[in-house]
């Protein structure tokens, strides 16, 4: 992204800042659908066992399918995870997504292991989900990999609506590698959960375009090619604060909202969120003061679906005012949060 940078001011003393892009002719752009996504894998005992018609035992596929579907993946900014179930580990905690990262976890997921005596506590692992899903924001794809088999465990299915009441913005999309009706249909019915996409592994093992999309359907949008442009301006509105406050108030939250859809509409866009003060006060007073009102803003937008990623914060105190005056009104205009436009 090439382009400068412009700052103003607009009504009541509220900073703009802008980006100019020039945007490449037949482009086309990925947009991420969720905010986050987890890999989980089935690890009990019948995934050691050998799939009848692959001839292959089934967590030998299940890897090579992981393999297969990191290199798939796009590096969109999204924070993803890998666990595994029956019984329930976490390989790799919530974080931005990196394939090099991920291809270097499922190093750690065992070729083989016992097959009797290990129980298929697929429900137990599923409920185990939520300390993951405590750290994530926005929408969440849990992409379940499993042959739907279960014994003396609490039923999957249950345990799935149990979390989708929970958090209505998660949606458990299932790979399956079953090979009986009762396997089949467990799979089946995690994924109605929430209208989620079901499919069966050894499709996507099948062929590349069956993967793509897969991926696609679950993970990310191609929105269609944009006729080449110039000079497009992207305007992100700052925020005032009381003196002494670091709260949003309720009359600044639709400019934070237009912020937000803008951020959305322009993926490839990060910000930097600035936090200011006036100059009343000691200087480290107000250097954690900037510093909580930059945060609240970034709160503010990752309640809003946008990635952690994608910004960051800084406090610069009652370093930069926007007047050196000391009236009411300059003191106010000071009191401020901008959001700088980075690549």
């Amino acid at each position: 992204m090439r382009g400068f940078l412009r700052r103003g001011l607009v009504a009541g003393a509220v900073a703009v800042l802008s980006v100019t892009l020039t945007a490449g002719a037949g482009e086309a752009r990925r947009l991420p659908k969720v905010n986050n996504f987890i890999l989980l894998l089935d690890q009990s005992g019948s995934m050691y066992m050998q799939h009848e018609t692959m001839k292959a035992v089934k967590m030998s596929l299940a890897k090579r399918l992981l393999a297969e579907l990191n290199g798939t993946i796009p590096e969109l900014g999204y924070e993803g995870a890998l666990s595994l179930v029956a019984p329930y580990r976490e390989i790799s905690g919530a974080a931005v997504f990196q394939q090099k990262k991920f291809e270097e976890g499922f190093k750690k997921i065992e070729d083989d292991q016992e097959i009797f005596g290990r129980m298929t506590h697929m429900g137990s692992g599923i409920h185990s989900l939520e300390k993951t899903l405590a750290v994530m924001n926005g929408k969440v794809a849990v992409l379940l990999i499993s042959d739907g088999m279960i014994n003396m465990d609490t039923d999957p299915v249950m345990e799935v609506t149990a979390i989708h009441n929970k958090y209505p913005n998660i949606c458990f999309h299932t790979i399956s590698f079953a090979e009986d009706a009762r396997g089949k249909a467990v799979m089946r019915k995690i994924s109605e959960t929430g209208s989620c996409v079901a499919v069966e592994g050894l499709d996507l093992l099948s062929g590349k375009a069956a993967l793509d999309k897969f991926v696609r359907d679950v993970l990310y949008d191609e929105v269609p090619d944009k006729p080449a442009q110039k000079d497009e301006t992207i305007i992100l509105r700052g925020i005032r604060f009381d003196s002494g406050r670091f709260n949003i108030k309720a009359e600044w939250k639709p400019v934070l909202d237009e912020d937000v859809a803008i951020l959305k509409e322009n993926a490839d866009v990060n910000v930097v969120i600035e936090g200011h003060t006036d100059g009343i006060g000691s200087e480290q007073h107000n250097q954690k003061l900037a510093q909580r009102r930059a945060q609240s803003v970034y709160d503010y937008f990752v309640s809003k679906g946008i990635s952690r990623a994608r910004m960051k914060t800084v406090g610069y105190g009652k370093a930069t005012p926007v007047a050196t005056g000391a009236t009411d009104e300059e003191q106010a205009a000071s009191r401020r949060v901008e959001i700088r436009v980075i690549r």
